[in-house]
């Protein structure tokens, strides 16, 4: 199996107003053959109708991103971690689980703090 980064919401957002720091890190992993995997829940709170997202959605379209969804056990697994750490936001939750659930693989992220709440010991690439 191939290493894994999870993207969070502020990597989707990176990507689409092309920051040079994403840019590299997509290009850095992409010569590497690292996969990428989104949580659903992430799609959701990122992207909005309208041609504004245009670089998003191109990014989106590839074939080769998987997607992580939003399934019953996965609700129970976030759900239980949102108890544990006395937070409440779902998204970031997702991102952590979907993380944990590919052997605790890196989480690129505009937004350490919150993930770090989530689970101190998961490895961030911060951009």
């Amino acid at each position: 199996m191939s290493p894994t980064l999870v993207f969070d919401a502020g990597a989707l957002i990176a990507i689409e107003r092309r920051a040079p720091r994403m840019q590299a890190l997509v290009q850095q992993a992409r010569a590497r053959n690292v996969s990428f995997i989104i949580p659903t829940a992430v799609v959701a709170q990122v992207v909005r109708t309208g041609g504004r997202q245009a670089n998003l959605r191109r990014f989106l379209a590839d074939p080769a991103l998987r997607f992580d969804e939003l399934s019953y056990p996965t609700a129970l697994r976030i759900g239980a971690l949102l108890g544990e750490s006395g937070t409440a936001d779902v998204v970031d939750a997702a991102v952590v689980a979907c993380a944990r659930s590919m052997n605790r693989c890196p989480v690129a992220t505009s937004d350490p703090g919150d993930l770090a709440k989530l689970d101190a010991e998961l490895p961030l690439i911060v951009i």
